[in-house]
């Protein structure tokens, strides 16, 4: 999957997303894996580079299942991609510093294409965690 923004000379860049985990802890101190998304320059096929990490992460779980926080602040160029369908915002930001960063919803199949491995990973850890968590349905 390629997502095209144009960057703040005017220049066409195509970017490639890929899935990665970042080490982050729950309330208790319960390490978990949670999402970061890193953007490759392919514009030049032949040699791709990294670009920037779409995510930022605080360190904490977010409970919303495929969520991350985007990095606006270094990433002027996000709203280009959520407007090519990458994620869909939630309503929920959190702050640091002088900065808000939204919270996105990122589609699982999208999410999958980005990185499989890593994607089974997050899956796993986060549907054993919510079942440890939250009684059955019938209690």
């Amino acid at each position: 999957m390629e997502y095209i923004i144009t960057d703040s000379r005017g220049n066409q860049i195509v970017l490639e997303p890929t899935l990665a985990l970042y080490s982050v802890r729950d309330f208790t101190g319960k390490e978990m894996p949670g999402l970061a998304i890193d953007l490759i320059d392919i514009t030049n096929k032949d040699d791709p580079v990294e670009y920037h990490s779409l995510t930022v992460s605080f360190g904490e779980f977010i409970g919303m299942k495929n969520c991350a926080y985007v990095d606006t602040n270094n990433c002027s160029f996000a709203e280009q991609l959520l407007k090519q369908g990458i994620a869909t915002p939630t309503q929920f930001t959190k702050t640091s510093g002088f900065w808000e960063y939204p919270l996105w919803l990122f589609d699982e199949e999208t999410l999958k294409a980005m990185g499989a491995e890593a994607y089974e990973l997050y899956h796993t850890e986060y549907e054993k965690y919510m079942a440890d968590k939250m009684p059955p349905a019938d209690e």
